[in-house]
Parts: structure tokens; C-alpha cells; sequence
């Protein structure tokens, strides 16, 4: 038909597509969920956050403990209630003292967060140049792909990110890097 060409649809760029125009192949994502789980289990939780309702039981439950103790030692005579009570509080005091002023770290484990960026936020950012090139590269290629950037956080310090590029169904990994260390990377 003479009008066909008039309403022919465009064809559609897929992200597939320009990665194979641009000779690339992306992260596996394999490897992305490989890393993400070692870098969980690097910086999760220390062992006092793990075991915390645990260590605050044994900590109550030692000041009696601590009382009967002292007691015994002195015999149980007339002067010792006094001692052991002293020796008690003296105890709580001291567990209040180093866990009030923070001398043992409750650290919470990390987690990972992701949220769409602009291309422009790469730009001056803590993305690795080679990265950054090429999320803007492809994206280019590809109008209307997001970009999104995956950081694991742990008390709100970025640890170790990474960036993927969505487009429809598809979504692909460009990289992981550690500071300006590049970890993994599309090639």
C-alpha cells in the first residue's frame, strides 16, 4: 500500500541492541549478586549488635551475681551485706558507664539501597570516570533508559556501589567500583 510508509512505527532501540552496537558485554549478574553478598557479610552487624538482647541478660543477671559473690568471699557475716551491695552497684555503674559512653559499638549490619540518578549526577560524583562514560554513552543511545545506582550504606556511608541501566524489560549492569577502584566493569 501506498500509505503504509506514513505509519510504519519506528523500530524501537532495545538496550541489547546498543550494547552490541558499542561492543559490549555487561557485568553478569551473577557476579553483581556474587559481590553484593560478600559485601554484606563483610560489613554486617558486629558481634555485640548480633547478640544484643543476650549480652544485656548476662549483663543484669551478673550484677546479682557479682553481690553473691562478693558475700561469699567475705563469709557472709554481719559487714558483708553492706560490701555486697556496694559491689553490685559498683558493677551496674560500670556497665552503664560503658555502654552509656559507647566504649562498645553496636554496630547495625549494612543494607543495600538503589535510586534512579540523572546522567548529570555522575558527573563529579565518586563514579569512576570509565563508568560514568559509559552510562552517558549508552544512554544517549538509548533515550529514555535509567539509570540507577545501587550503594550499600551502613550508618549513611556509602561503602560500595554500583550502577545499572534499565530500559524496559531489560536492565544491565555497567559496574561495581570501591572508591576509585573499579571492581567489575562492562567491556
Amino acid at each position: 500500500m501506498p500509505f503504509d510508509a506514513l505509519v510504519a512505527v519506528p523500530p524501537q532501540k532495545m538496550l541489547s541492541d546498543a550494547l552490541q552496537r558499542h561492543n559490549l558485554k555487561p557485568v553478569p549478574w551473577d557476579d553483581l549478586t556474587a559481590h553484593k553478598q560478600q559485601q554484606q557479610r563483610r560489613f554486617g552487624p558486629s558481634f555485640w549488635c548480633r547478640h544484643q538482647a543476650a549480652v544485656s541478660i548476662a549483663l543484669v543477671l551478673a550484677s546479682p551475681l557479682v553481690g553473691v559473690t562478693v558475700g561469699a568471699i567475705q563469709g557472709f557475716s554481719a559487714h558483708s551485706s553492706a560490701l555486697t551491695i556496694a559491689s553490685s552497684f559498683i558493677w551496674m555503674c560500670a556497665v552503664a558507664l560503658i555502654t552509656g559512653t559507647g566504649m562498645v559499638k553496636l554496630r547495625a549490619g549494612s543494607h543495600w539501597e538503589e535510586r534512579l540518578v540523572p546522567a548529570s549526577y555522575l558527573t563529579g560524583q565518586d563514579v569512576p570516570d570509565r563508568i560514568a562514560q559509559l552510562a552517558r554513552s549508552l544512554q544517549r543511545d538509548v533515550p529514555g533508559a535509567t539509570l540507577i545506582l545501587g550503594e550499600l550504606k551502613r550508618d549513611e556511608v556509602v561503602l560500595d556501589p554500583y550502577l545499572l541501566l534499565e530500559y524496559g524489560d531489560e536492565c544491565v549492569c555497567l559496574g561495581i567500583w570501591d572508591g576509585q577502584q573499579i571492581v567489575a566493569c562492562a567491556d
